[in-house]
């Protein structure tokens, strides 16, 4: 019996099994320790748990992970999740969990379909590396992805947001009421922004100051045309100048930079066609044009 059948199978349910105990043993803290917290049989239960690992090697390993949860890995991972728009409490877990166990599942899910072909030993390794290092990065790739595109929407939007903004302002109505009519018209054209303004509009409703709710949208979206919206927003109501006025300059502003940008775009065009015309369309064109005369020369040069 051949040996790689087996390890191959070995492989598969350790992963396995390490899936399972994640998703058993891998519960919410705090309400584990509200729990314990409620029953003192239970803390002497938890005290009395056997160690697996010791938990100076734990904390060492967390270190050097980023793991920890006050620490500045943790923090960006954090806020590049709220900023794709993943407000989970298990989304840190889970994607930890795929940045360590691609690496290892996609090579051990390869192993059969490289096995035993008569590939070179460095080829299969570079393979192994390529899908090893690949695992890693594609958790991060995926997140970094989901971030641009949901920036991206909510640039979009935001213009036109802007403008439901001032009319329903002008229509009488405090922010926050125009918060939440925005964020109602808008659930189903852009979600994005109707989420993150709906979230500020909870956010005041729960006792939180209009400043801090603001600064956290900015935050949260991390695009720069809703940080210089929140701080126009919050300098209006800081000064107790009209929100109307300042939110129609911000609206003509984007206007005003999207037109640019496509303005900038329209002009990088022709440079961009350069490179395209050259390798492709010059030669076809070449081939259709010189094409009749190079036959005709060369029947020419064969006749004499």
């Amino acid at each position: 019996m051949s040996l790689a059948p087996l390890l191959f199978g070995l492989m598969i349910a350790a992963c396995i099994t390490s899936l399972a105990c994640f998703f058993r043993f891998g519960g919410s803290r705090v309400s584990k320790r509200l729990q314990i917290d409620a029953k003192p049989e239970m803390r002497r239960v938890a005290d009395d748990a056997p160690v697996i690992l010791p938990q100076a090697l734990v904390d060492k390993f967390e270190g050097k992970l980023g793991l920890k949860k006050d620490s500045t890995a943790s923090k960006e991972l954090k806020k590049k999740m709220v900023q794709a728009g993943i407000f989970s409490d298990r989304a840190m877990a889970i994607f930890l969990g795929l940045k360590i166990g691609l690496p290892v599942a996609l090579p051990i899910l390869a192993l059969p379909f490289l096995w035993g072909r008569g590939m070179n030993k460095f080829l299969m390794v570079g393979i192994f590396y390529f899908l090893f290092m690949g695992g890693y990065f594609l958790p991060t790739l995926i997140l970094s992805r989901l971030v641009e595109s949901r920036q991206k929407k909510i640039r979009e939007g935001l213009p036109d947001a802007l403008d439901l903004l001032v009319v329903c302002v002008e229509a009488g109505q405090g922010l926050n009421a125009a918060l939440k009519r925005v964020s109602d018209d808008f659930m189903v054209s852009n979600p994005d922004i109707a989420k993150e303004l709906n979230l500020v509009n909870l956010e005041i409703n729960a006792g939180l100051e209009r400043e801090q709710a603001l600064r956290n949208l900015a935050e949260r979206t991390g695009v720069e045309e809703v940080a210089s919206l929140c701080s126009i927003l919050i300098q209006s109501d800081r000064f107790g100048t009209s929100v109307a006025a300042a939110l129609k300059v911000q609206s003509e502003t984007l206007r005003t930079t999207r037109r640019l940008k496509l303005e900038e775009l329209a002009a990088k065009t022709p440079v961009k066609l350069i490179f395209p015309l050259i390798l492709f369309i010059f030669p076809a064109i070449m081939v259709v044009i010189l094409g009749p005369a190079v036959i005709k020369v060369m029947e020419t040069i064969m006749k004499k």
